[in-house]
């Protein structure tokens, strides 16, 4: 598989999965979703058949109130119902009934006596009668105005229409009414019934996956225009990033065969290791030939400084042989002038012989608890007569170092020393004279700094200064050891010595150690 059929087809999974997840939870809880929708349905139903029991309430109200104000106020059917006949009382009961939309009107005396009667009284199977009661004063007496309204099938069929379920008027708990419902009383022994569909899981499942059917196509479609876009772009430059790789492996090793692969990225790994194999190589090759070219400048400079000493050597050798032959009795004389000069070119060379030694077989360092502080101190003290002749100020800082570390005192201060001394020379030539010595802990390491106002270090002497027998004062017989010698030792604790400066600014030199102590031999 190739990279670009990867991305496609990450790009197009990441834009259905989370369709995928949105929609399982849904799928997963819809029959909660269900039970929720019908529960909700039933309240809606309760409201609206509460509200139009509720109006069918007030509208028989209204009607008993406008007939009891009309027969309060009409002497004339008030005077017929108290005086009767029954053939002239029951018109006055029919005429209330039909002017203010009553299917009953019953009125009596305050006795009790039925005075009048019109329409029904009690409802039939499927009703509900709503009954109102008013009291009116009229002809001197008290009447008492018995209003009814029935509920029936319109009523019924108004509440199922609205409600959208399944209405009934019946009896109360009247199991013919199908669950689950909603049951209202209308009246003394009746009671309105709404059933109402229930929702079902399986709709609400079939709706969501009808949803995702329509929208995944058009998120796929989506997805796979943008992967196709986006792949291209990606995969241009991996693969000619491979190819490059390809061209550096072919320049620096042999002819190589890759494995034929189609997919960028394997073939773009397989040409970096190979790519690598290579600069390792060829690295291997520059070490060798950098350590010969040093070895090469090692035997030049040995040979330079060999060779020094042995004209003089050579020169006395002579000077004495030909004062023997020419004056023997001035050859005492000459004797002990020429020894004199051998034996201090003699130890000139072995200087340089011990030296070279010390740089090439340099002692592990034999390490131990010691104070950092002491060690500058004893460094210092070894320059103070130097330091004072020179009018060098000194400033020492050794507040933040560490009470103790482990570390070899003598090879230690040897470094100091060696940077000092450095120091005081670069500073010979300077007219204001500062050496400033601070010691801090950087979290588990110990750093000195030694910094000077001398001539500073160009360009040159910053990339060589550690380098073996680079020497800026080798008319004043340095052998340029002394600052690779003093990194070599750094190195061996664990450390570093770095240098910093720019001409006629001074430099910096900086030793960093490990508080505990150099690694372990075997590390």
């Amino acid at each position: 598989m190739t990279l670009r059929t990867r991305i496609v087809a990450a790009l197009v999974l990441a834009a259905l999965i989370p369709m995928a997840v949105v929609l399982a939870v849904p799928l997963v809880q819809a029959g909660k979703h269900a039970s929720e929708d019908t529960a909700r349905r039933l309240e809606r139903a309760r409201v609206q058949a509460t509200f139009l029991i509720e109006s069918q309430r007030q509208t028989a109200r209204a009607a008993a109130d406008r007939a009891a104000e009309y027969l309060a106020n009409n002497h004339a059917d008030s005077a017929a119902l108290v005086r009767g006949p029954e053939s002239i009382a029951g018109p006055v009961a029919t005429t209330l009934a039909s002017r203010f939309g009553l299917d009953g009107v019953e009125v009596s005396s305050a006795a009790g006596a039925t005075l009048a009667v019109s329409g029904v009284a009690d409802g039939a199977l499927g009703t509900a009668v709503l009954t109102e009661r008013r009291r009116i004063a009229a002809e001197g007496e008290t009447l008492n105005l018995v209003a009814t309204r029935l509920l029936g099938q319109p009523f019924v069929d108004g509440v199922g229409a609205i409600t959208s379920g399944e209405a009934r008027l019946g009896a109360p708990g009247d199991p013919q009414c199908a669950a689950p419902r909603v049951e209202l009383a209308v009246a003394d022994g009746a009671a309105l019934c709404v059933g109402v569909k229930p929702a079902d899981a399986r709709d609400v499942r079939r709706d969501l996956l009808q949803s995702f059917a329509g929208v995944a196509p058009v998120a796929f479609l989506a997805a796979l225009a943008v992967g196709l876009v986006l792949a291209g772009r990606i995969v241009r430059p991996v693969r000619e990033l491979a190819l490059r790789a390809e061209s550096i492996s072919a320049q620096h090793a042999g002819p190589m065969t890759l494995l034929p692969e189609r997919d960028e990225t394997k073939r773009m790994t397989l040409a970096f290791d190979q790519m690598l194999d290579s600069l390792t190589a060829s690295e291997r090759r520059r070490l060798a030939a950098e350590r010969v070219a040093a070895w090469e400048e090692i035997a030049k400079r040995l040979a330079h400084e060999i060779k020094n000493p042995l004209s003089p050597i050579q020169l006395a050798v002579e000077n004495l042989k030909r004062t023997r032959e020419r004056s023997p009795e001035a050859f005492n004389e000459a004797f002990a002038i020429e020894t004199q000069t051998i034996l201090e070119e003699v130890a000139s060379l072995r200087t340089l012989v011990d030296e070279f030694a010390q740089f090439a077989r340099l002692p592990r360092p034999h390490a131990a608890a010691c104070d950092p502080r002491a060690i500058v101190a004893q460094s210092l003290a070894l320059f103070s007569a130097r330091i004072a002749a020179m009018n060098v100020a000194t400033a020492v800082d050794l507040a933040a170092a560490p009470a103790t570390i482990t570390a070899d005192a003598e090879q230690i201060g040897r470094v100091l020393k060696n940077v000092i001394a450095n120091a005081l020379d670069a500073m010979e030539d300077s007219e204001n004279r500062t050496l400033a010595v601070t010691a801090e802990r950087v979290g588990d390491r110990v750093r000195f700094a030694i910094r000077d106002s001398g001539r500073g270090l160009d360009a040159e002497a910053m990339r060589r200064i550690f380098t073996p027998y680079f020497t800026t004062r080798a008319n004043r017989g340095g052998t340029g050891l002394g600052m690779a010698i003093a990194r070599r030792i750094a190195v061996a604790h664990g450390g570093s010595l770095d240098a910093e400066g720019s001409p006629g600014r001074g430099a910096t030199i900086t030793l960093t150690l490990p508080v505990s102590g150099p690694p372990a031999e075997d590390a």
